[in-house]
């Protein structure tokens, strides 16, 4: 592992336990109450006091640096396609002078009237969705000023992604790395399986599935 891996492993583990404490405590939190899209937002922080968190506010990849490592934060009621409105997602990110690893918290939820409660959750290295970092990063959500008959219009070119969710592929509660030996590393994971992706080219990916030891 590289130096930068290494460090976004550390801390993706780390915030991984403390989600994972927090679920065998209370396995179906509520993350989603209608028309309240911040209540995920809320629960993943909770707890994460200790470390040193830059959010980057609406429209930024990703959503949170925790120490260094990016956090990007998706929830959705089904297994489907997330949207992503910033950027691709990767297992990096660039946010002017500061660059990193790149992880995604992803959960799904069940609806109950107004309310919504976790089935799934994972944390997941972004090089899953996609592993060319540089083709990532060069996709830009720009805006054309000066337009019109007066040159006091705006034209936004933003452009909108969409991939599919990780758990689709793996249900339950886990965490998603590049790493093979990350169980051996950490001893409250235990190693589940391993997903291939394959790319447009033939070339195979491979990436493994951890469990916690407390949550089956």
């Amino acid at each position: 592992m590289t130096p930068s891996e290494e460090q976004g492993l550390k801390i993706a583990v780390e915030v991984f336990e403390k989600k994972c404490q927090k679920l065998v405590r209370h396995r179906r939190p509520n993350i989603y109450l209608k028309s309240n899209a911040e209540l995920f937002s809320d629960w993943f922080e909770d707890g994460l006091d200790e470390y040193s968190i830059q959010k980057l506010g609406a429209n930024a990849h990703p959503d949170l640096i925790i120490n260094g490592v990016g956090f990007e934060l998706k929830s959705l009621r089904a297994n489907g396609q997330i949207q992503f409105n910033s950027t691709i997602p990767c297992g990096g990110f660039r946010h002017g002078e500061v660059a990193g690893e790149c992880y995604y918290a992803v959960a799904r939820y069940t609806t109950e009237r107004n309310y919504g409660y976790l089935e799934d959750f994972t944390i997941c290295d972004g090089d899953f969705f996609n592993h060319n970092r540089e083709r990532a990063f060069a996709h830009h959500n720009e805006q054309e000023t000066g337009f019109g008959d007066y040159g006091d219009g705006v034209v936004r070119h933003r452009k909108m992604y969409s991939f599919p969710s990780p758990l689709r592929t793996v249900q339950g509660i886990s965490l998603i790395s590049k790493i093979s030996n990350v169980h051996e590393l950490y001893q409250t994971l235990v190693f589940d399986r391993q997903v291939d992706r394959i790319n447009t080219v033939g070339e195979t990916f491979t990436f493994y599935v951890y469990r916690h030891n407390l949550l089956p």
